[in-house]
């Protein structure tokens, strides 16, 4: 007769099985984490240099003799899209109209009160100007674009194959003064 017991080798059988199991599972956690990770790091990388970009372009249009202004566009409200937060990237932005700048800020100042103290002030000209915000002397630089996802991060947790990394950047027009 045997000593050995079946029992016994029957459950040393089973939790060798289950911590190989154990492994795989715990693997495959670590894998996707170390995934996001380096998407996240990526993503970050981009994101920079396309602020870098839009920096560059925007200084570029700020020490031309010519300016090529931007006025920049006043929102009043937006349409919530599907992801439920309101001013994000699916959103149709309400437009406002640029008297906003006249009516709320520079008529604070009273610029004919002010027009008769200092002829020829700064703040008397934007209450003339139709336009008001052109005044400021605003140039823009954009700079979009778009990065593939590893594919764990699509597959998992994003459902597309690259997203937009967008940079932008607003510098007062300075016409070479540097």
């Amino acid at each position: 007769m045997s000593n050995r017991n079946p029992d016994i080798t029957f459950k040393s059988h089973c939790r060798d099985g289950q911590a190989v199991v154990e492994l795989i599972v715990a693997l495959v956690v670590i894998l996707v984490l170390l995934a996001g990770i380096i998407q996240v790091g990526w993503l970050g990388v981009h994101q920079s240099r396309a602020m870098m970009e839009a920096r560059r372009q925007a200084g570029v249009k700020a020490m031309m003799p010519v300016s090529s202004f931007a006025a920049p566009r006043f929102i009043r409200s937006c349409t919530v899209g599907a992801d439920g937060i309101a001013y994000s990237r699916d959103d149709d932005l309400v437009p406002d109209d640029p008297a906003v700048v006249t009516d709320g800020i520079v008529a604070y100042a009273h610029p004919t009160q002010l027009d008769g103290i200092m002829p020829d002030n700064p703040v008397s000209a934007l209450s003339k100007s139709v336009l008001p915000a052109t005044l400021f002397g605003l140039v823009q630089g954009e700079h979009k674009d778009r990065i593939a996802l590893v594919p764990v991060i699509r597959d998992l947790i994003y459902q597309a194959d690259e997203i937009e990394v967008r940079g932008s950047a607003w510098m007062t027009w300075m016409e070479g003064i540097y």
